[in-house]
């Protein structure tokens, strides 16, 4: 299929290592049928990490491109490694983004790589979102961790999408604050619910 320009979108996968860009990439390329399998860095086998040592370290040590279709666009999703080691990956995938998203794990909070991200798309006048990743893991706070966003980052941040947790703390889905809808996922498909 072949598209218009102002139908390519170059999105930045940015953010300190291990809080969960090439799963995030996952997601989004499975959610949108670019693959039919949920691939998971543990079990090596991620389109993002393909490369013997990034499966044999469980990290990701080059810039990966892959590419989602959604809303008649074509959205190339560029995964960045999060360890400063490979800090010139960031610099390729800046060059070409259009927008950045920063991947935090609710447990961490504001990291170093977290405030470097901020400050490379600032500095490049790129819009951004900061997605806030294991949310379901043990200790995996959304409340805190946007607490702790905010404090530092002020008024600029706000929540589009909040979680559902049960009275034991586990996630059973997400509510999307702009257009007042409430989801959950059931056999891995979205669904309305109250």
């Amino acid at each position: 299929m072949t598209y218009a320009t102002d139908k390519i979108r170059n999105i930045a996968l940015l953010g300190h290592g291990s809080n969960g860009k090439t799963s995030l990439a996952e997601s989004m390329l499975f959610l949108t049928g670019g693959t039919d399998r949920l691939g998971k860095i543990t079990d090596g086998n991620t389109v993002g990490d393909s490369d013997a040592e990034e499966i044999k370290r469980q990290i990701s040590i080059s810039l990966a491109t892959m590419y989602a279709e959604y809303s008649n666009c074509k959205i190339n999703i560029l995964d960045t490694p999060g360890y400063f080691d490979f800090a010139g990956e960031v610099a390729e995938a800046l060059r070409v983004a259009d927008s950045g998203i920063i991947v935090t794990a609710a447990k961490e909070g504001v990291t170093v790589g977290l405030e470097k991200s901020w400050k490379y798309l600032n500095d490049l006048k790129l819009p951004c979102i900061i997605y806030v990743s294991k949310i379901d893991e043990e200790n995996g706070d959304f409340e805190s961790a946007y607490a702790t966003l905010r404090d530092k980052y002020g008024s600029s941040l706000c929540p589009m999408i909040a979680p559902i947790k049960n009275a034991n703390g586990k996630v059973e889905g997400l509510v999307d604050l702009i257009h007042k809808k409430a989801f959950t996922v059931e056999g891995g498909k979205r669904k309305e619910i109250a």
